[in-house]
């Protein structure tokens, strides 16, 4: 029997999680696109667990990935983690709206949540602790996500069956 049947995809789901948020927070200082990708990955990842494994414990899971990437990242605590909170807390209050679209309409909703989260949390990061708004990181992480977001899509689909 293969390991991979005794794992649901929620789990499945979590190991990405944990990979990605891994390898986001390391420093490759060779390649930095690597570190973005997959702190892409992460927001990819998270925003999909919610939308269709919606469950209470993903509200310890944004406060830990939160806090953690707040801590590695900036130095202090406060953008990711709220973004992460509000972004739960808006699935909550529109799932009900959301379950109504379309396949397409999900997959742009989709997208759009990523390209707003990582906005957000630029925005939360130079409102805070006055980060610089750095644009070429953000159309980094936007081309970024232009190319990971087909194939990071197909790929969920498969751990789902």
């Amino acid at each position: 029997m293969e390991f991979s049947k005794f794992l649901n995809p929620s789990v499945k789901l979590n190991i990405i999680l944990i990979i990605s948020f891994s390898i986001s927070v390391n420093s490759f200082i060779l390649f930095p696109s690597v570190n973005n990708s997959f702190y892409v990955l992460f927001h990819l990842t998270f925003i999909y667990i919610i939308f269709y494994y919606y469950h209470y414990y993903l509200f310890v899971v944004a406060l830990v990935y939160g806090i953690l990437f707040d801590i590695l990242l900036l130095n202090n605590i406060g953008a990711h983690l709220i973004s992460f909170l509000s972004l739960l807390i808006f699935f909550v209050l529109f799932k009900k709206y959301l379950i109504r679209l379309s396949s397409y309409q999900i997959i742009f909703v989709y997208f759009i949540t990523l390209v707003v989260l990582l906005l957000f949390e630029q925005f939360l990061a130079n409102l805070i602790y006055d980060y610089k708004f750095n644009v070429f990181l953000i159309l980094n992480f936007f081309l970024i996500s232009l190319i990971i977001f087909i194939p990071t899509i197909f790929l969920f689909t498969k751990l789902d069956k």
